[in-house]
């Protein structure tokens, strides 16, 4: 079998130009007027990149994406989802990745060793992909997701700006054809697999996906409301979460 190659993915701290207007979740009518309120939400870049020894010829630039990073969160206090353990308003969303369970690496090597002219950088060894995993509040035709820490993923969000009212509760949602998203990876990876499902797994099993979180200031989300409009579709027949508790505090 091919030896694979180490895959890092970045949620970066760079803000793109777009704005995208999303609801809260899991309840998104905070009022009770009938209507969901949006919220104009910053969209960060997501980078895909292959990491190597510095002295290796750089085959890629390293793949970008846009993604929504953080989010409305509203858990009515006084009818509460008890699937979601927080209750209230919070901007959802993690602030950068958790230095417990974390390792240092250079990017393009692999290393603990100190290379010169190389930054390094704190970044997760991806322990879980779920190929099963389907998103939570709105239909999407897309599954699977890659953990980045407990019920922290990455996984399928709008394919478009234009699609708005998508919500979440703390994950990173990808803004495109996360198929096409996945198969960046297994390409990245130069997996012998055809699916991208199969060398995710290969992937995290061998330890050699890795994510990073850059240090982002949380946005003040709610005080950038935009506008109510009618509800949107049902997430009822949606798959049930198959984690346990989605817990939108750090």
């Amino acid at each position: 079998m091919r030896k694979l190659r180490n895959v890092l993915i970045t949620i970066s701290n760079i803000i793109t130009n777009d704005t995208y207007y999303a609801r809260s979740y899991p309840h998104d009518d905070i009022d009770g007027n009938g209507l969901i309120e949006l919220y104009k939400t910053p969209v960060y870049k997501v980078f895909l990149e292959v990491l190597k020894h510095p002295k290796q010829k750089r085959e890629k630039e390293p793949i970008e994406w846009k993604a929504l990073r953080y989010m409305p969160y509203w858990n009515d206090p006084r009818s509460p989802y008890k699937k979601y353990k927080a209750r209230g308003w919070v901007t959802a969303g993690l602030s950068r990745t958790a230095k417990r369970g974390s390792v240092k690496i250079a990017t393009k090597r692999l290393t603990r060793i100190p290379v010169k002219g190389v930054k390094r950088i704190t970044a997760k060894v991806v322990e879980k992909y779920f190929p099963d995993y389907g998103v939570q509040n709105r239909y999407s035709p897309f599954s699977g997701a890659i953990q980045i820490k407990g019920n922290y993923l990455i996984h399928a969000g709008p394919q478009t700006m234009s699609e708005s009212g998508w919500g979440a509760a703390g994950c990173v949602e990808i803004i495109g054809n996360f198929d096409k998203f996945k198969d960046d990876i297994r390409l990245m990876s130069r997996s012998i697999r055809r699916s991208s499902h199969r060398a995710i797994i290969d992937l995290v099993k061998a330890k050699k996906l890795f994510v990073k979180v850059e240090y982002a200031p949380r946005p003040n989300i709610r005080g950038y409301f935009y506008k109510e409009v009618p509800p949107f579709d049902s997430t009822e027949d949606l798959p049930e979460i198959p984690l346990s508790d989605i817990i939108p505090t750090n």
